[in-house]
């Protein structure tokens, strides 16, 4: 099998949707099901890039002609969580957020007893607070782009 990084560089953007159909169906699927499942434009087009996986040693062809995902692989800005593929971005902007509401789960007993809280805690907040926001907004266009 090609390594990951070869893997990565002939992964265009059909072939990837075509690759990540394959893993969340899970099972041997024909052309023209890959074609409709990863949205493609035609069932060559769908071929080629089955061919193009089965080429890089992602995919398995059976004797029937259908198509099967051998195993899956880390892609460059992604992590598989169960079936689903997600940005890395989002993941580290969800990691923010549960940051986030654990630090206002600490201001909200401050602010409802009137306790002072230290100023290195509201940047700290306003720090995670960016970070939280500039990780979802980009891993929402990384997610567009795919």
């Amino acid at each position: 099998m090609a390594k990951t990084e070869d893997v990565e560089d002939q992964l265009n953007a059909t072939a990837f949707h075509t690759y990540v159909y394959l893993v969340k169906a899970g099972k041997p699927v024909g052309p023209r099901e890959v074609m409709r499942g990863a949205k493609l434009t035609s069932p060559s087009v769908a071929y080629r890039n089955l061919q193009k996986l089965v080429d890089l040693g992602l995919v398995l062809k059976d004797k029937y002609g259908n198509y099967i995902a051998k195993e899956k692989v880390g892609l460059k800005g992604y992590v598989w969580l169960g079936k689903t593929i997600v940005p890395r971005f989002v993941l580290f902007g969800f990691i923010f957020l549960g940051i986030l509401i654990t630090e206002v789960a600490i201001l909200i007993p401050h602010m409802f007893f009137g306790t002072s809280i230290e100023g290195s805690f509201w940047l700290l907040t306003i720090i995670t607070i960016t970070a939280a926001a500039i990780f979802l907004v980009e891993g929402a266009r990384f997610r567009k782009h795919e």
